[in-house]
């Protein structure tokens, strides 16, 4: 691997920090007093195993569903600044775990565990549910611009994902659908 190949992987999992510090950041400010137990709910053992065991199993499903329609539809992701690095970094050594693992976890952990899991007892669970799936698809708007199909499956994405974490109370399963998504897709894109 390059000297440029490695910088855009530190790059990426800097960005992912940077996602997680700013969960963290909020956790702080909303949860002064209580951010130890807060962050310790959302990666409860209690149920792990089977959390993990959904999670896999969804995230397959949801590969599976994606990888068909984007067969059936004939649909290719848009070519931008932000494909074109995602075809480099799976391409990588490395790179798909990248992509699994680094946005598996930072994304849920902000999306799902700290923007949803922060509100979720004081406001309306659909509105949640919602709003957080908006937020998660507007932040692939970049990246699949000019794709409403793209657009329409990260939003549902996020709605199921979100629902994972309001069903398990805790990360795992999220977390796992996630990475397991990303990775196959990557494995996809990267043969393509």
């Amino acid at each position: 691997m390059g000297t440029t190949d490695s910088r855009l992987l530190i790059a990426v999992w800097q960005g992912f920090g940077f996602m997680v510090l700013a969960g963290l950041i909020l956790c702080v400010i909303f949860r002064w007093g209580e951010v130890i137990p807060f962050i310790a709910g959302l990666f409860s053992l209690e149920s792990f195993g089977i959390d993990v065991v959904i999670g896999l199993a969804s995230g397959a499903l949801m590969a599976l569903i994606v990888t068909v329609i984007m067969k059936v539809s004939k649909m290719e992701l848009p070519e931008n600044e932000l494909t074109q690095m995602l075809k480099r970094i799976i391409h990588m050594r490395g790179g798909i775990v990248t992509i699994a693992l680094g946005a598996g976890f930072a994304e849920e952990f902000f999306f799902r565990g700290v923007l949803m899991g922060l509100v979720i007892d004081h406001w309306n669970t659909t509105l949640v549910l919602v709003l957080n799936a908006l937020v998660f698809a507007a932040l692939h708007i970049p990246q699949y611009k000019g794709k409403i199909l793209m657009h329409a499956i990260v939003f549902i994405m996020g709605l199921w994902l979100g629902a994972l974490f309001l069903l398990s109370h805790t990360l795992w399963a999220p977390v796992a659908a996630h990475a397991l998504y990303n990775a196959i897709l990557g494995w996809h894109l990267r043969a393509n």
